[in-house]
């Protein structure tokens, strides 16, 4: 089979990775091999590969092969390799384009006439900037914008990402295309009821329960969500907390007990992406309260799953959760109880909201997304379509 065009992406995360950055890196790749099956080669390149079943399911498909370093030294000096070495690879391979999903890119792309698409994910250290050192976040802002800088297209995962980009890092907004994420295959496949009860029973889920989704770092919020809780009616909605712990949990953990909330909260962690699509089925209501987020993905999770949303404003939750969601201050816990009342106390509200979520979330689709990374590559001269 004759491909027109052979794309290399930068798969580290892909392999190594099961959360955020894994999830969309595997997406991305996913989506497009599919989507131009006939004029399109992958090659996914990994500083080593580690076992991973929802990578190797990508190294299955006819037109995606994974690429490590060749050669003794290089595999010693993997980290050296992905910065100084993978543009030669690339080029050995036929590669005409080279897309960095992680927000790198290889250094002599252009040297080797390969062209470079970088995604930018988020901006979050010129945002909150209480939790960076001063002097990594100056360094990061020097590394971001070069970055961008020598990126022949720019993918920006939210409208919010590409103005912070346009406004402090200075970056062309001609240059930037605004392509969001894609849910994981898991929340398209349809779950019956044996399912919904088998996860509800492993995991002893509440009867009634919110929900929320992400590490328990400060920047998520979580203590607005408790805070709110302590000061609501009805006891017997229960709120779950999904996610990677920090050195923030303790804090958490200490606040609820402080509170008396030890019995109405369940932290779960290690929960596998196969398991959260029925986790988010069964919650009454999610809840995303994170102070600053490139890109809500959780809140399209939640939507897609029929889910009504509540969220903070401020980023880019308004993108991901459209005009049927709720939107409190990140600030205003009251705000926020006053929210999950009315939602938590309103059948019809809910059934509405969970309507209009499921067809916004249309949009986050992975044919529209590859449809939309397609043009883009296009707008660089690598057409998949001919």
């Amino acid at each position: 089979m004759k491909h027109g065009y052979t794309i290399g992406f930068d798969a580290h995360y892909a392999n190594t990775n099961n959360t955020d950055l894994g999830n969309y890196s595997r997406s991305m790749i996913d989506a497009l091999a599919a989507a131009s099956p006939r004029h399109c080669y992958v090659r996914m390149y990994v500083r080593k590969r580690h076992p991973n079943p929802a990578y190797d399911a990508l190294d299955n498909r006819a037109n995606i092969e994974s690429m490590e370093p060749d050669g003794g030294l290089w595999r010693k000096l993997t980290w050296l390799w992905r910065t100084f070495r993978l543009a030669k690879d690339a080029e050995r391979g036929d590669v005409a384009l080279f897309h960095g999903l992680a927000g790198e890119l290889p250094l002599g792309l252009a040297y080797h006439n390969i062209r470079g698409v970088i995604t930018l994910h988020d901006l979050e250290f010129l945002h909150l900037t209480s939790y960076h050192n001063p002097l990594k976040r100056a360094w990061q802002k020097i590394h971001t914008a070069y970055m961008l800088h020598i990126a022949d297209r720019i993918v920006a995962v939210s409208d919010s990402v590409k103005s912070d980009a346009v406004k402090h890092l200075h970056i062309d907004p001609d240059k930037i295309d605004v392509i969001y994420r894609s849910c994981d295959k898991c929340f398209y496949k349809p779950l019956d009821e044996q399912q919904r009860d088998e996860v509800r029973s492993r995991y002893g889920l509440p009867k009634r329960y919110m929900l929320t989704v992400g590490t328990q770092s400060e920047r998520k919020n979580i203590s607005l969500i408790v805070e709110a809780m302590a000061e609501l009616q009805d006891k017997e909605l229960q709120l779950v907390i999904v996610g990677r712990g920090t050195g923030n949990s303790e804090r958490i953990c200490h606040r609820l007990k402080s509170l008396g909330l030890e019995n109405r909260v369940k932290i779960l962690y290690g929960v596998p992406n196969s398991d959260l699509p029925a986790i988010y089925a069964e919650a009454e209501l999610f809840i995303n309260a994170s102070f600053y987020e490139g890109f809500g993905q959780s809140i399209v999770e939640a939507l897609t799953m029929g889910v009504p949303v509540i969220a903070t404003s401020g980023s880019s939750h308004e993108e991901a959760g459209g005009v049927g969601s709720i939107y409190v201050s990140p600030t205003n816990h009251r705000e926020l109880k006053e929210a999950i009342e009315r939602v938590a106390g309103d059948a019809e509200l809910r059934e509405s909201m969970s309507a209009q979520g499921r067809e916004y979330a249309t949009r986050f689709r992975s044919e529209v997304i590859a449809y939309n990374l397609i043009n883009c590559y296009r707008r660089i001269g690598i057409d998949l379509d001919e």
